[in-house]
């Protein structure tokens, strides 16, 4: 049997699947493209840590039961998957498993499969976005935590009681903006919600491309008066927030206000935007000023947010082209410079 890679794999098991990243965001990969990624035809497009962490779902036509392999495989320095871990991970499932994907396994058979050194455990609210997100793309029911998502964010509920809430529910709601009028009671419900489901709602909305205008604008402007009330870590969970929005034009002003604050000095502020909201760096004075002033405030941190986004494809470029500008400040020479010495270390 000759297999070399992911999708091999799955056509020989008759399966159909698809796929998601859940590297940066809970993000849906076409077929075609991950075609394309697995034969190194393309690069990885959101990379982590030189990491591709993937979500692959497969279930054979004629059963109901689907299946879900969690995948972290390695990147080479040009964006590639490598095609040695696809066939070692391969033929590490056939000597756990067998050939039949979708076959009933025993208990022995699954701590076999949990021990492939390629398989990952998504975090809990990474694993409830991503439940909800398929539940959703297969027209499947939500959770039995939706209701009660449902009840609290419409205000049908005290809003100190969002003890009984699960992430679960949250992710639904979140995953269906477009059903029972969920973006409008979201709206309603920004002024009202404490730190905690807000937070969770926040982390459960950065993977939404259904945002409407409406629904971004009071986003922001929640973002803004949590930052005068000096609550930085709720005004950077917010700007996340909109990070999968469609109206980028609010998302970038809200960027463009946090810069003249003092989440300049927050490092998960910069971590955020190069985990979530890479691609607003696409625009080159904004990758220059997010340059200039992780170099001014936090030059500790500078390599490692460097080579993070060096390494997204869409990016590569523009990056490697900070490094040639004549005109910047003296702390972000002094960054590229530690960038280079380090690499010359290593």
């Amino acid at each position: 049997m000759n297999i070399n890679t992911l999708t091999d794999f799955l056509a020989h098991s008759q399966c159909q699947y698809r796929i998601y990243d859940l590297g940066r965001k809970v993000t849906k990969i076409t077929n075609m493209d991950f075609k394309k990624i697995e034969h190194n035809e393309q690069p990885y497009p959101y990379p982590v840590q030189q990491h591709a962490f993937m979500a692959i779902t497969f279930w054979q036509s004629n059963h109901q039961a689907h299946f879900i392999w969690f995948l972290k495989m390695p990147i080479d320095e040009q964006g590639f998957v490598s095609i040695q871990a696809q066939t070692g991970f391969i033929k590490m499932v056939i000597e756990a498993i067998g050939e039949d994907l979708t076959a009933t396994i025993t208990k022995e058979q699954q701590e076999r499969l949990a021990s492939n050194p390629f398989i990952f455990k998504p975090n809990v609210e990474k694993l409830a976005i991503f439940n909800a997100a398929i539940n959703n793309s297969f027209i499947r029911p939500p959770s039995s935590f939706y209701q009660d998502a449902v009840n609290y964010f419409s205000g049908q509920m005290d809003w100190d009681e969002w003890q009984a809430l699960g992430i679960q529910g949250i992710a639904d709601l979140a995953a269906r903006l477009d059903h029972d009028d969920n973006q409008q009671h979201i709206i309603n419900a920004l002024p009202n919600l404490p730190t905690q489901p807000l937070h969770s709602l926040a982390l459960c909305l950065e993977n939404q491309t259904k945002i409407n205008t409406e629904l971004a604008n009071e986003i922001a402007k929640k973002a803004n008066i949590e930052l005068q009330k000096n609550n930085q870590e709720t005004a950077i969970l917010l700007l996340r927030a909109l990070s999968s929005a469609p109206a980028e034009g609010i998302t970038k002003a809200l960027v463009e206000q946090q810069f003249s604050s003092d989440l300049i000095y927050n490092e998960y502020w910069y971590i955020s935007i190069a985990g979530r909201l890479w691609h607003l760096l696409e625009d080159e004075t904004l990758l220059n000023r997010f340059f200039e002033s992780l170099a001014n405030h936090h030059q500790s941190l500078f390599s490692e947010l460097f080579i993070d986004l060096v390494a997204i494809p869409s990016l590569r470029e523009k990056v490697l082209k900070q490094l040639r500008l004549t005109v910047r400040s003296p702390a972000l020479s002094q960054a590229i410079g530690t960038l280079f010495s380090g690499v010359k270390n290593d």
